[in-house]
């Protein structure tokens, strides 16, 4: 007995645990100009499924499944549900929401939402992670109320996953298992009159839910789960449902770059050169992925190219680079035009 005791304990001392390695970028090669495709080598990258990526800028939409050639989407066909109770203009260009160097977003007045994106059905991922901007030109909480700004189901009858992310926390349950709701309590934190980028990330698999908003976590929880149907989790709703009938009929608010996966692996762009809490930055849409080499095509919106722009690669694990990899240096040189009289 004491033998077979010994064995057993030799034998668990070499068993280490598994650790992943956070990206490390070593070189990034391409000219960073809007429309061209940049190579970032490196290592620590993984290798996520993407099974698909849905981009909705408001004016254009795509879908790229298993990080194939993007296709374009009908704007009218993109979203199967829609519902405004003061007006959605989906090709807004008013400066009053102008996004940068971004045109065209979405207006919304009073409750607007976008829900249950049409490429997306028939799907079984128990992942989804989701990010776009949001700007209201009043306070969301001003008339108090629980009010949605971003609603994930599995089954579009309610009976099974839901999850409600208002201004003041999120609600989370599987209505066919839970007696109950689990709420977590946050405010949503943003600012009011200027763009507030907001990703979230559920994961089934390990029981997470993490919604931030501006880089900041406002939500995290450690027992999200999924009901036991076929069906995966989508975007229900998005955009801003009060639920107070009448006291946010009058409000305003953009919303804008809409991007869902079901792996939270992405490369993002910022003039911070620090990864942390607070940093505004932007997605770029990959166009190929393994664990030593990602390409991607550049643009960007709201960044400041007049400033240094440094490059962050999240991979499937939600690990990055803390120290961003500089990637334009300075504004791009502008091509004088001399017309000969």
């Amino acid at each position: 007995m004491r033998f077979r005791k010994l064995i057993i304990l030799v034998f668990t001392s070499f068993i280490t645990p598994i650790t992943y390695a956070s990206p490390e970028i070593s070189v990034i090669k391409g000219n960073p100009q809007k429309g061209t495709v940049i190579r970032v080598l490196g290592s620590g990258f993984g290798n996520p499924r993407f099974d698909f990526i849905l981009r909705d800028s408001a004016d254009a939409s795509f879908l790229m499944e298993r990080l194939s050639a993007p296709v374009l989407l009908d704007q009218n066909e993109v979203w199967s549900q829609k519902f405004s109770k003061g007006g959605l203009q989906t090709n807004y260009s008013g400066r009053d929401l102008k996004r940068g160097e971004d045109e065209v977003v979405y207006r919304g007045t009073g409750s607007t939402t976008l829900g249950w994106p049409t490429d997306l059905k028939g799907r079984s991922n128990e992942t989804l992670f989701v990010s776009w901007w949001f700007k209201p030109l009043s306070d969301p909480n001003e008339f108090g109320g629980s009010n949605k700004f971003l609603r994930v189901w599995d089954d579009s009858n309610g009976k099974h996953t839901r999850m409600a992310w208002t201004q003041m926390h999120a609600v989370y349950w599987r209505k066919d298992i839970d007696p109950q709701g689990f709420v977590k309590w946050g405010k949503w934190q943003g600012e009011v009159g200027t763009w507030n980028k907001f990703d979230a990330w559920f994961n089934s698999n390990t029981n997470k839910m993490v919604i931030k908003v501006n880089g900041k976590t406002v939500i995290a929880v450690d027992d999200f789960k999924k009901s036991n149907v076929t069906k995966g989790l989508t975007v229900g709703q998005i955009g801003f449902a009060a639920n107070i009938s009448g006291r946010y009929d009058h409000m305003v608010f953009g919303f804008d770059d809409i991007y869902i996966s079901e792996s939270q692996a992405r490369v993002e762009l910022s003039n911070s050169s620090e990864w942390k809490e607070g940093i505004v930055s932007e997605i770029v849409s990959p166009r190929s992925w393994n664990d030593n080499e990602i390409s991607f095509e550049y643009k960007t919106d709201y960044l400041s190219d007049s400033q240094p722009i440094y490059l962050y690669v999240i991979n499937e694990n939600g690990q990055v680079n803390q120290k961003g990899f500089p990637l334009l240096s300075k504004a791009p040189e502008k091509i004088a035009v001399f017309k000969v009289e």
